[in-house]
């Protein structure tokens, strides 16, 4: 087919009244792209209307605004990079672009039977609450964060910020959308008192219309059994909970989405390892207390430059805080994973705020620069993560 569908895509993108979203993934075949994915999408900044462009490669994501004159020439040098899969979503339907191994594209067009919501112009979505009083009551009353008269109780206030902080991470993964249409499994390590575990579930099912299936997993056989009965009470029959260690969890369906936040010490490990073991498409973590690598670091010949640093107790421990998250990091980098670590709540909630996300975009060993990170870290002090250790032969493969 000719490349007259390049000029039906820019049409629907340009489209200020109907132009909802376009998605430019994956690469053709023996082609090389700085970039895994593209998101362009409308926003409305001070009154007027812009193409916002969000340009993902394996460790971040760029965004960048355009007004009417400048996105018809960025438009042009995206159509011009070899992207394997373009999806265009109008307020009428849909503009579907798939590029075959012999470089043919194969190009499908699907109608809705109504017109969809017209795109949300809100410039920065992340300032707002993904689940309001307004918008998630029943789930906020049944977890005890709203009170009768539909008030946020004053004590849940940080919890509440919290819940929509992870939400809001999570959906700027910007992979949500490929579930659409398709069961959508999660299994969330170390729920605890599962606020995250349900609001997930709710996020997903009730505001994003997925086919969500989720699992909480945790050691407290109590906590479990009360949320179990929570879940029935409010009818989520596909939320379920069990008692078990994460080394010892073997679900029905090898999860898409694997979740762990504030899993003490090495239960981190455990986690990254199940969700690579099932080649989940993203892992996230938000890591807690640390001590393996700490310990390593104490009977380890550490670099002689940074002796001024490891001399104090509190910045010796940090140190090990954030060699371990780097390790991690690196590892899901090697493995084929997008990933970057972030900020999870401000630090007036929790002194343990950080959130490792990763994506998964390719196969393990690809990319030699993450290999060769690894190496120097490692040499330089002296340690073997914990989480190299538990993936063995699987992880250690991709240095031979």
């Amino acid at each position: 087919m000719s490349e007259d569908y390049k000029e039906r895509i820019r049409e629907r993108i340009l489209n200020r009244d109907t132009f909802v979203r376009a998605v430019f993934t994956g690469q053709q075949k023996s082609a090389d792209i700085e970039w895994v994915k593209i998101f362009i999408r409308p926003v409305e900044i001070k009154g007027s209307y812009r193409w916002q462009f969000s340009f993902f490669d394996e460790k971040k994501d760029v965004s960048k605004n355009y007004d009417e004159k400048e996105t018809p020439i960025k438009l042009s040098d995206v159509l011009t990079l070899p992207f394997r899969n373009i999806l265009v979503e109008n307020t009428s339907g849909t503009l579907q672009v798939n590029v075959s191994k012999k470089g043919k594209a194969i190009v499908s067009e699907h109608k809705t039977k109504d017109d969809v919501s017209a795109p949300d112009l809100s410039h920065n979505r992340s300032k707002t609450r993904s689940l309001t009083a307004e918008n998630a009551k029943p789930f906020l009353e049944a977890v005890g964060i709203l009170t009768r008269d539909g008030r946020i109780k004053a004590d849940m206030q940080r919890k509440y910020i919290q819940i929509n902080e992870f939400l809001r991470l999570f959906d700027e993964t910007g992979d949500l959308e490929s579930f659409q249409g398709k069961p959508l499994h999660i299994v969330d390590f170390g729920c605890g008192n599962a606020y995250l575990t349900f609001a997930v579930y709710y996020y997903l099912h009730d505001v994003l219309e997925l086919d969500v299936h989720v699992t909480g997993v945790d050691l407290k056989a109590d906590l479990i059994e009360r949320h179990r009965e929570k879940a029935q009470k409010l009818g989520w029959g596909q939320l379920n909970f069990e008692v078990g260690h994460i080394q010892d969890f073997q679900p029905g369906v090898p999860p898409d989405i694997v979740v762990a936040l504030h899993a003490c010490d090495t239960a981190t490990d455990d986690a990254i390892a199940k969700g690579l073991g099932w080649g989940s498409r993203i892992i996230i973590c938000a890591p807690c207390c640390q001590h393996d690598l700490q310990v390593q670091m104490a009977q380890a010949s550490l670099p002689e430059s940074m002796a001024a640093v490891l001399g104090h107790g509190i910045l010796f421990e940090r140190m090990g805080d954030i060699l371990t998250d780097t390790f991690r990091a690196a590892t899901l980098r090697i493995m084929g994973y997008r990933t970057d670590v972030t900020q999870f709540v401000p630090i007036e909630h929790t002194a343990k705020n950080l959130m490792i996300r990763a994506v998964k975009i390719s196969a393990p060993g690809k990319n030699p620069r993450w290999v060769e990170e690894y190496r120097k870290l490692k040499d330089q002090w002296n340690v073997t993560p914990y989480l190299e250790k538990i993936l063995g032969d699987d992880f250690s493969k991709h240095f031979i």
